[in-house]
């Protein structure tokens, strides 16, 4: 795993060559996690959480850094996205326009719409006032919308090959995220294979996506080419901006059929894989659904993935046995996760103790980061990330969290 850069950080130097027996903990996400710990909000009243609407929080760097020194936790950070949405600005015939509502409940709805030659779409997305995000209405609802799409995708792969200024406008919103860190924060860019991207919510709902996959499949597959195409840019893009690691996720096979991973995830996360390594970063997958049969099957070995998180159990995911998917994953794969999201939520905490060392005891010999199966809100009881903590050093295998000052 030495396609990491020259810039060694203590996460990536573990993942690299570290003791297998020590054990990091990384919860999914540094925000929500400081949120716990000091008490307040993630969220800035009024403001959407929507894909296209990067986030914004009282929470500072400054408090994240404390928070991890302080409970001996590891935190990685985003540096966004990379999406045709970055490059709409340099094409001259698509515009986007996006405006917001707020209820009496507190409840936001951003309303986003795209012009182009070939016709217009728009979305609806939800951030209630005391619960996640959702979209309310997709980009593209019916196969009458797919010549935008087409048009979307297409002109945006094309503007980020040719256009230098999209490379550059990408390149500076990674390096503006990444200024106000530690020179130790492992960052990621989240950057997905194509066809989980064109076929999930980002632009349009899934049941709609396998029709068009279907009835309209020479179009899809020539936009997978597309977005791939795409990808090579922002890979690099994100590599000279300081990411560690190239982010997406995929769903399991509680919505994909093995037949689409063998078509087109596993090819395309391979070649991702490889672009990340090629640009010095390396490649980290999301899968926090059903993926018990993709592991068994070797999916995830056949992608060459570095990372994979995150061995949900049942009634989320259906790993039941994490002692036997984390020796069939084998020792090349580092993983994270393992506690569920649920269990974050629990008025009783020696579930999650029992849970923790569960995880702890059946991944032991394999580079494992334990921390919950994904991000959620609200942010978790305080005490119940303090309890997985409070079971990691008490197992005298933890991983200590350093961190400089930003």
């Amino acid at each position: 795993m030495s396609t990491v850069s020259s810039r060694r950080k203590p996460l990536l130097e573990w993942m690299d060559q570290g003791d297998p027996e020590l054990t990091p903990i990384l919860m999914a996400d540094a925000l929500s996690t400081t949120a716990s710990y000091l008490g307040i909000s993630t969220r800035t009243d009024g403001e959407s959480t929507s894909f296209t609407n990067p986030r914004k929080s009282a929470i500072t760097p400054e408090m994240i850094v404390s928070c991890s020194r302080e409970i001996g936790a590891h935190f990685h950070w985003s540096l966004g996205s990379a999406t045709p949405f970055d490059a709409i600005e340099f094409l001259d015939d698509v515009s986007l326009e996006a405006r917001e509502e707020s209820d009496e409940r507190g409840d936001i709805r951003r309303f986003t719409t795209i012009r182009t030659p070939a016709g217009t779409v728009s979305e609806v997305f939800l951030t209630p006032a005391d619960a996640p995000g959702c979209w309310l209405e997709h980009l593209i609802k019916t196969e009458e919308d797919l010549p935008v799409l087409a048009f979307l995708v297409e002109k945006s792969a094309q503007a980020s090959i040719e256009n230098d200024r999209v490379r550059e406008k990408l390149t500076a919103k990674f390096r503006a995220e990444a200024a106000d860190w530690p020179d130790s924060t492992p960052f990621y860019a989240i950057i997905g294979i194509p066809a989980f991207c064109l076929t999930s919510n980002l632009f349009v709902d899934p049941t709609t996506a396998f029709y068009l996959m279907e009835d309209h499949n020479v179009v899809m597959e020539r936009l997978f080419e597309a977005y791939e195409q795409a990808n090579a840019v922002w890979v690099e893009c994100a590599a000279t901006a300081g990411a560690d690691f190239a982010l997406g996720a995929i769903n399991g096979l509680e919505l994909y059929s093995p037949s689409i991973y063998q078509k087109y995830f596993i090819p395309q996360a391979r070649r991702l894989r490889e672009m990340a390594n090629k640009a010095g970063m390396l490649h980290w997958v999301h899968t926090c659904g059903r993926m018990s049969q993709l592991v068994n099957a070797g999916v995830y070995g056949d992608m060459g993935v570095n990372v994979l998180e995150s061995l949900s159990a049942p009634p989320i995911g259906d790993v039941e046995d994490i002692g036997a998917s984390r020796a069939r994953l084998g020792k090349a794969i580092v993983t994270r996760g393992g506690v569920n999201v649920d269990l974050f939520y629990e008025t009783d905490i020696e579930v999650i103790r029992r849970r923790t060392r569960e995880v702890l005891e059946s991944t032991r010999g394999y580079r494992h980061m334990i921390g919950d199966t994904n991000d959620s809100y609200p942010p978790y009881p305080r005490e119940n990330i303090l309890a997985l903590v409070d079971e990691v050093y008490a197992s005298g295998r933890a991983l200590p969290a350093a961190h400089t000052d930003p």
